[in-house]
């Protein structure tokens, strides 16, 4: 079995999980976090991500950074590459994705997200649960699509962007980096970098996150 640690051990490690062991060919090892008390499903946290390079060296190859905010999240992925770490890219067996769909090292697709032909999402992305990301959609690194999104047709989406639960965006639309959309808000137009949308049609509440 090809042997895997996961940095983080909080609420999103437990969906991380139960994706990870649909797949029988891996084993987590343990789990790398701050509070080292604890553990999940049987799986205790070992340390916290000062000992990557020893568990590198000790002969473990492949990880996965379960954590949800997407600053720390690219952090810590950042860091495990730079050690040497193989990133796997996670697809939950419910989820559905185009063969001609690309999905960078890091992201995890959870239970009923749908992905479709020639979308390409970036480098340790979360696309949570129901969320669907339609055709020729760009979603750049380290973004969260919380659950219920539905992102239509040729939409760009920058890097470090969160949009809440139940998200709906328009086709053609493009959003910048670090940008946060509120839950259950409707982009009909395009949305800068560095700010916060809320409300339907979506409004700038907030720039220079």
């Amino acid at each position: 079995m090809i042997k895997v640690v996961i940095a983080g051990a909080g609420a999103h490690c437990k969906v991380v999980l139960d994706v990870l062991q649909e797949h029988s060919e891996y084993e987590v090892i343990g789990l790398l976090d701050i509070d080292t008390t604890q553990q999940i499903f049987g799986i205790p946290v070992i340390g916290n991500d000062e000992r990557l390079q020893e568990i590198y060296n000790q002969g473990v190859r492949c990880g996965f950074v379960a954590i949800g905010n997407n600053h720390i999240r690219q952090k810590v992925q950042q860091k495990m590459e730079r050690i040497g770490f193989e990133i796997l890219t996670l697809v939950s067996s419910h989820a559905v994705v185009s063969r001609y769909a690309s999905l960078g090292a890091g992201t995890i697709l959870m239970p009923g997200s749908v992905v479709n032909a020639q979308a390409h999402i970036g480098r340790g992305c979360i696309l949570n649960t129901n969320c669907s990301v339609d055709h020729d959609c760009q979603i750049s690194d380290f973004c969260h699509i919380a659950p219920g999104c539905a992102i239509s047709g040729n939409t760009k989406i920058g890097m470090g962007t969160f949009l809440g639960t139940g998200v709906k965006v328009i086709d053609d639309i493009t959003i910048g980096e670090n940008t946060m959309v509120g839950a259950g808000a409707t982009v009909v137009d395009d949305l800068p970098e560095n700010c916060l949308a809320l409300g339907t049609p979506a409004q700038i509440r907030e720039k220079d996150l």
